[in-house]
Order: C-alpha cells, then structure tokens, then sequence
C-alpha cells in the first residue's frame, strides 16, 4: 500500500497535466480561441485517462533483459504527438461544432480509458512499458486478458482516436492512425515474439485469442 500511494503522483505525471492544460486553455488565454466546450471536455477525458492509469500502476522494481528500446521511445514521441496536434490544430483552424462527432469522441475515450485501466489492473505488477520478460514473469490469462491479448494497446488505439474527434482535429487523427496506431503494431509484433520465446504458455495462449478485436484479429 505504501509503495502505491509513493506512485500516486510522479513528476511524469504532473508533466503530462501541465502540458494537457497549456495545450487545451492556451489558446483561449492567448485570445486565439473563444469556445470553451470541446477543449474542457478533452482535457477532462484527457487527464481522466492519465490519472486512472497511474492509480492502478504498480510497476515492480525488479527488471528483465528489456528487448527494441527504441519502440519505448518512438511510441511515446508518437503518443505525446498525438495529444498535443489535436488542441494545437484546433485553435489554428477550428471547425464548427458538431456534437455528434464529439459525442462519438468521448464514447471511444471513455471506453479506451476503461479498457486500459482493465489492462493494468488485470496485468499488475507484470505491468511494464518496455518489451521484456521478468523474473518470476507469469502469463496472465484471465479476465479481459482471456478476451484479447493486449486490451491496453487497444484502449489507448481507441482513447487516441476519441481524443481528436472530440476536437474534430481530422488532419491530427491521421496522424493518430498512420504513425501512433503503426508503431503499436510494431510493438506488438516484438512483444509477442520476446514473451512467446520465454514466457512458457504463451505460444498456446496466442492460438485462443485475438490480439486487439475479439474473433477478428
């Protein structure tokens, strides 16, 4: 309990609310924008994602031979992209609101958000951000993992997406799909391949289920 409550608030995670703040209430304190809904509701599902992830985080301090570094560090240049073009295509061409197109928006965040935090609740202490197998690594099969094999890829694939049709962001969202959804494929495929050669029972765990959609793919 002591180790969670250490976690709660990290210096990342301040970053990530600073930055989330600037980019959604710059532009109004700048006099560059003069709507206030669809960033304040961006910045709720925003923040809301961040923040319900990190309550459950509780990464262990014991690591694995980490494999393909370099994914760690494009998914998360890919992924701070992602955030921070939709505000930023927002206020330099604002598209009239449409709520449809935003309420669409925050049904994929929130139900990205509640399948990321599914993930790392689920997962646990097993939880690791980086491709690598751990001492003591268990292969975790239950719950929404017995369902897909990477629910948190395909939380934050969705939580993404949602993320910019709120803002109607249309030329970030491509972005969104071409480069952040592509280097999570890639980072799946190494993934999969590092726990199917030394996480026994992987192998016959990836024969049953499906990677992101359930009975598709």
């Amino acid at each position: 309990m002591v180790e969670t409550r250490h976690r709660m608030i990290t210096p990342q995670l301040m970053v990530w609310t600073v930055v989330c703040l600037v980019a959604a209430l710059g532009p109004i304190v700048l006099g560059r924008s003069t709507e206030l809904l669809r960033p304040l509701v961006w910045l709720v599902v925003v923040l809301g994602y961040r923040w319900f992830e990190q309550r459950v985080f509780c990464p262990r301090e014991i690591h694995g031979k980490r494999k393909a570094e370099w994914l760690f560090y494009s998914i998360w240049t890919s992924l701070a992209g992602s955030i921070v073009l939709p505000p930023i295509e927002f206020a330099l061409h604002p598209r009239p609101l449409s709520i449809p197109w935003m309420i669409i928006g925050v049904v994929l965040a929130i139900t990205g958000t509640w399948l990321r935090y599914l993930s790392v609740k689920t997962i646990g202490e097993h939880f690791s951000t980086h491709v690598e197998v751990r001492p003591g690594h268990e292969l975790i099969d239950y719950g929404i993992m017995g369902i897909i094999r990477h629910p948190g890829y395909a939380g934050v694939m969705m939580f993404t997406a949602g993320a910019a049709l709120i803002l109607q962001s249309f030329y970030s969202l491509f972005f969104i799909c071409f480069v952040f959804w592509t280097t999570q494929l890639i980072r799946i495929y190494f993934e999969e391949d590092e726990l199917g050669r030394n996480l026994q029972g992987y192998r016959d765990y990836m024969k049953r289920t499906k990677r992101l959609i359930p009975f598709v793919f």
